[in-house]
């Protein structure tokens, strides 16, 4: 099964909100995947097991190199929001 994580500065609220709107749509769309919630200052390369990270806050330049990461702001405003699913949902399906 496909991991993502959420994350946001205080790893609470955003992240909350998001985890709802992701887990609702990839239910949606048939895709099965575990979500975690973190603060961005619990990330560490070393310790990451996700497929994809969806943000709404700055990653670090050293995860952001090496891990697929979705701006996660548009889930927020509104703004982009149906592209962000999409986005995510394919990341997800990709082998």
């Amino acid at each position: 099964m496909k991991s993502v994580y959420l994350v946001c500065a205080t790893g609470i609220a955003t992240s909350s909100m998001m985890r709802v709107k992701i887990l609702d749509y990839l239910e949606s769309k048939g895709i099965e995947a575990e979500v975690f919630q973190y603060r961005v200052a619990e990330l560490s390369p070393e310790r990451i097991k996700a497929d994809l990270i969806v943000a709404t806050t700055s990653i670090p330049p050293e995860i952001e190199s090496n891990f697929k990461v979705i701006n996660g702001v548009p889930l927020l405003t509104g703004i982009g929001e149906e592209e962000t699913m999409e986005a995510i949902a394919k990341a997800l399906s990709e082998e």
